[in-house]
């Protein structure tokens, strides 16, 4: 990059004309009133090195500047969460164990859609470099894509999914969720979230902020060396796609170098431990915006600055990165240990050069600066000062309240399909939806050596994968290892179209909860993933602001057997400008809240998979039929965007929820499976093909609810499905009974391979389900 990096702008002294052109010169976001703002508050002049700093560290993507506000009302506590003063994941405590689970949901839209292979690659080693960075051992990871609908070009969907699938085998971390979802809606903005999930002893938890007496304390950079790649990419990540601008990024991905980043680090952490040092340190990944983002976030809540002698920062051999890219260049696989000089730091080094796979893969190691007791961020070499700003000025971007306004929606006065009694064919249609259909096809793109994972039930297998995290912990009693977890995504984007935005994230977050529970998992917490449009439109920052309203509307409902006690948000991601311009009009995504909700069981011996157990049981629906067709996948094939979303309220959610996690307690559900995409008879074909050589009966006339047989049949209302033994029944009835619902009988299972439906002795249809 040919630049004169101290050279200065007097952004007080230009019009909004002049400075506009510079920034497009540049490639900065900003706006002309932040550059002013940022050279009133410097007190002097700011140079091209500052000013690409402030453009990574004041983005949408690093400040939330538009979106902080609002953040603040989330329901952010409950008993389960960790108190920590700032940690770049959530974490909370493992009941009855010294343990605690780190979680976080992460997005990567823009580089996916512009690099999809690299982008999702990142984005994977990204997310489990901030469990990595609580001292957390990485267990799975999850990746939710939205992608345009059918007949889009397919480089997308397979270069993400190949991506993901390459990084996390070369982890031996296993697929834990997976949510894919195809529409018009983002043929232009792909969104790729992506999840991790990973398990801590209390003692171990690393903070991610300094001590208060850190002055004088050695960063430690550790990992690849910085070649400037993704330079820019925080801002680039906040700013809109335009039709016929052309937008490059390249990152590029190393996990052999981040896997063994991972187990030399067990090694230094071991050593810090016997010396009673371990408790001096905090670390940070190199994420958005990199040398800075990973130094200053450190420091600059304590009131201290930072020096950094950009000739210490590893650099490929050969090359010459400007000061700017050194800065804020976005190098995957390189963290920052922060450490009290001697031992600490000797020991660090000596792990680190003395490891063999670490340097085999390209792994660095150096000390690069220190702690200065002054609000200060300093970037220099022998010769020249490149960067003097306020540690406090570049953490502290300008804080908005947007304006906020209902958008305009279409009204769909009714959904009706004309009335066909070929079940089958509708059935047939619904399968071979790609919205519906078992992703398989994905699934062995991330399967992962036997005895690698702590994966107890499979994702290509059921609802919820569950993760035994500490099966193979030495010192952990029985009890503690017994405990399953389990992360799942919920929802659909299409769901907050036509203004119901507040409904689709309290919608999404919960399916999620139901899912965890027909699992016999306990939601605890979740992390939220807000995928929304541009924050300066009012009708795009309300959307933001109902799913920010709708999510926490789903997290008041009260855990299992502790009343008032919350689901807490306990970390998350915010994505804005997921908006495209075409001819002067910008164009939004659907309102996106994908929340990543996490549960656990006590004993994972108890969990409840989807697959049908053996015929002559009994099968039963909780949560009724409704003519709800929004966003459903019946109105979908129908080519209708349907009318009334699956609404429910929260104290039958609760009811839904502690009841049959209840029930599973208690030993009376040999499988379950919730109500989603396709409606009740894709449900019990899922259940089917998770099963070997059972079938179903079922009794339509039990549970239409006055509804059409299709309607009832294709209704993706919220509920789900129990089978239960005959003995059992009774029981059964009477625990759902002390929650004040009541189950419907629907049919029974059996040994043939099909799903026949009756209406009074009346075959209806009769479906052949093979695997």
């Amino acid at each position: 990059m040919k630049n004169n990096f101290n050279k200065r702008f007097n952004f007080l002294g230009m019009s909004d004309l002049e400075i506009e052109k510079i920034k497009k010169k540049y490639g900065w976001g900003l706006t002309a009133n932040e550059l002013r703002k940022a050279q009133k508050e410097k007190k002097g002049q700011i140079n091209i090195t500052e000013t690409y700093i402030l453009d990574s560290l004041w983005s949408d993507h690093c400040s939330y500047k538009h979106s902080k506000n609002k953040l603040r009302q989330l329901v952010k506590k409950n008993r389960y969460v960790f108190e920590s003063e700032k940690s770049d994941a959530g974490a909370v405590r493992l009941p009855r164990s010294n343990y605690g689970i780190v979680f976080k949901i992460e997005s990567h839209n823009h580089p996916t859609l512009i690099n999809p292979e690299d982008g999702a690659a990142t984005g994977v080693g990204g997310i489990i470099r901030d469990i990595f960075a609580m001292g957390a051992r990485n267990l799975g990871v999850g990746a939710s894509l939205r992608y345009g609908p059918k007949g889009s070009p397919d480089e997308i969907l397979t270069g993400a999914m190949k991506g993901a699938a390459e990084y996390n085998q070369a982890m031996k971390l296993p697929l834990i969720d997976s949510d894919i979802y195809y529409d018009e809606s983002f043929a232009h903005n792909c969104l790729m979230n992506v999840t991790a999930l990973g398990v801590v002893r209390k003692d171990g938890i690393i903070p991610n902020i300094v001590s208060r007496d850190a002055v004088g304390y050695n960063l430690i950079y550790f990992g690849k060396p910085t070649a400037g790649a993704g330079f820019g990419g925080a801002s680039f990540a906040s700013q809109a796609f335009e039709e016929g601008v052309k937008k490059e990024i390249e990152f590029g991905s190393n996990p052999n170098l981040e896997r063994a980043t991972f187990i030399v680090f067990e090694k230094v952490k071991n050593r810090l431990k016997k010396k009673n040092l371990f408790r001096y340190i905090s670390l940070k990944d190199m994420g958005a915006a990199g040398l800075t983002c990973s130094t200053v976030e450190q420091v600059a809540p304590r009131n201290l600055g930072v020096e950094i002698y950009l000739d210490k920062v590893p650099v490929p051999k050969g090359r010459k990165i400007s000061p700017a890219e050194l800065a804020v260049g976005e190098d995957q696989e390189r963290n920052m240990i922060i450490a009290p000089k001697g031992e600490a730091t000797d020991i660090i080094l000596d792990v680190f050069n003395h490891d063999q796979e670490f340097k085999r893969f390209g792994g660095k190691v150096a000390v690069i600066g220190k702690v200065i007791g002054k609000d200060k961020f300093v970037l220099r070499d022998k010769e020249n000062i490149y960067c003097d700003l306020p540690a406090s000025l570049i953490t502290n971007a300008p804080i908005y309240k947007p304006k906020s306004k209902s958008p305009k929606h279409k009204i769909v006065k009714k959904f009706h399909v004309k009335k066909s009694r070929n079940i089958e064919r509708i059935m047939l249609g619904l399968l071979n939806s790609k919205n519906v259909c078992s992703k398989k096809d994905l699934f062995h793109m991330f399967e992962v050596g036997k005895g690698s994972t702590y994966m107890v039930k499979k994702i290509s297998q059921t609802d919820v994968c569950v993760i035994v995290p500490l099966i193979k912990e030495k010192g952990a009693s029985r009890k503690e290892k017994n405990i399953g977890v389990g992360l799942v995504f919920g929802g659909k984007s299409i769901q907050g179209r036509n203004g119901t935005p507040k409904q689709q994230a309290y919608l999404a977050t919960v399916l999620a909860r139901l899912k965890l529970a027909a699992s016999g998992l306990k939601p605890i917490a979740v992390a939220d993933g807000c995928n929304y449009g541009d924050p300066e439109n009012p009708e795009h920052y309300y959307c933001f602001s109902q799913g920010i309203d709708g999510l926490n509307k789903a997290c008041q409902i009260p855990i299992y057997n502790e009343p008032g006690e919350p689901l807490a948000v306990v970390s998350g991601n915010v994505s804005m400008k997921n908006t495209y311009i075409s001819k002067g009009k910008e164009k939004s995504i659907d309102p996106s809240l994908i929340p990543a909700v996490l549960g656990y069981i006590e004993d994972y011996h108890r969990v409840i998979t989807i697959g049908l157990k053996e015929p002559g049981n009994n099968l039963y629906l909780a949560g009724k039929r409704k003519h709800e067709f929004k966003g459903s996948e019946y109105a979908k094939i129908n080519n209708q965007p349907g009318k009334n979303l699956p609404m429910i309220k929260e104290k039958m959610v609760e009811k839904l929820e502690h009841s049959i996690i209840d029930a599973i307690n208690e030993g009376l559900v040999k499988s379950s499976k919730i109500i989603e995409n396709g409606g009740l008879l894709v449900a019990l074909a899922k259940m089917m093909l998770a099963s070997k050589n059972i079938g179903v009966e079922l009794k339509i006339e039990n549970f239409t609810n006055g509804l059409r047989e299709d309607y009832a049949l294709f209704s993706e209302s919220i509920g789900y499905i129990i089978e239960v033994e005959k003995n059992k029944e009774k029981r059964l009835k009477r625990l759902y009974k002390k929650y004040g619902l009541k189950l419907i009988p629907i049919g029974r299972t059996t040994n043939m391979r099909t799903i026949a439906g009756y209406i009074k002795d009346r075959k209806l249809f009769e479906i052949s389900i093979s695997g």
